[in-house]
Parts: structure tokens; sequence; C-alpha cells
């Protein structure tokens, strides 16, 4: 039931700040853009659908919806193998500066993901144990890179990233959480 909750209450504020920026776009007739982004980091990557919108001529909230999906293995150095899959979103500042045929970025977001880990211990002993876990979890991002413009409309880019995955919610066992960096392969479509 908590899970209900949290991701009604990340629907509802994810459209409400949409809700939001169309009415200012429309007032202010400011550019909006729509894409894709594929993050990979250590042990996953995560695929969103996003949207640009922009408050200024060289600043844009970005808003971001998806999955996220992890086999991490033993490297989360709380069990033998885990394997975690999820969805959520995420809402960050981007500052464009401008640079030949397109734009330097540097944002910092913040996501919220829905997991479910399965998990696996004591895989070389007499009695492994095996479960799922559900967590909600925060990530704060910084990131920088480059889009560069194919046209008026179509920019694509790369970035990088540096966050910390944090357990914020846990029903079940502890599972993997900590710093990562991530790269990013991003496409933008503009609708002005």
């Amino acid at each position: 039931m908590e899970t209900k909750k949290t991701l009604i209450i990340c629907c509802f504020a994810l459209l409400s700040l949409s809700a939001f920026a169309q009415e200012a776009s429309d007032a202010t007739s400011k550019k909006i853009e729509f894409g894709t982004e594929i993050q990979a980091y250590p042990v996953g990557y995560i695929t969103t659908i996003t949207s640009n919108i922009f408050i200024k001529e060289n600043l844009a909230i970005r808003l971001r919806v998806g999955g996220n999906f992890a086999d991490r293995e033993d490297f989360s150095g709380r069990n033998d193998d885990e394997k975690a899959h999820g969805f959520g979103g995420s809402v960050g500042l981007v500052k464009y500066f401008p640079y030949r045929r397109g734009n330097f970025i540097a944002g910092a977001h913040i996501d919220g993901w829905n997991m479910w880990t399965d998990w696996k211990d004591g895989l070389k002993t007499d009695n492994p144990t095996k479960g799922t876990t559900y967590n909600f979890v925060v990530q704060p991002w910084v990131n920088g890179g480059y889009l560069y413009d194919v046209s008026k409309k179509l920019n694509v880019g790369l970035t990088a990233g540096f966050g910390r995955e944090i357990n914020v919610i846990t029903s079940g066992e502890k599972v993997g959480e900590g710093w990562m960096g991530s790269l990013s392969l991003i496409a933008n479509f503009s609708f002005k």
C-alpha cells in the first residue's frame, strides 16, 4: 500500500510540474524540448523520456520519467547477487553555454525510483538464502556535457554525471547503495 501511495504522489507531482510548465510556456512562448536519454552506470542503466522546459534562453527545468535496471552481482557489498528493476523520474535544472554548433551544459537533478531487488546470499554455502526487497531510492546527481545541434529542431549529446544512490525506504533485507558515475546519450527535439 505504501508503494501505491508513493507512486500516486510522484505522478501527481510530475503532472503538476508539467501543467505548471506548460502554462508558463504558453504565457511566455518559451522553448520546450522532448526527447530520450539512456544513462549507463557501472552496474546498470536508466532509460527515460525527457522534457526540457526553458525558463530563460539558457536555463531549463529538466523532467524525466522512465525505468532503472541494475545487475550488481556481488558488487553491492551486501549480498552475493543482486538484480534490480523499477520505475520513477526526476526533476532538475540545466544551464546552457553556447559553443560553436551546440551547447556545453551543466546541471543537477534529483531522481526518485521505486526499485525491486531480487537478491541471493550465501551462494557458496550449504544454506543459501534469497528474497526480494522493495526500496524507494533517491539519487541526487550533478552532470555536464555537450549537446550538438543537428538542426534547429534536433540536438544530440553526451554527458557525464556523478551521484549517490540512497535507499530511503526499505522493505526487506538491505541491498546495495552508494556513490556512482554515469554516462548518458541524449536526443532532444524542440517544439519551438
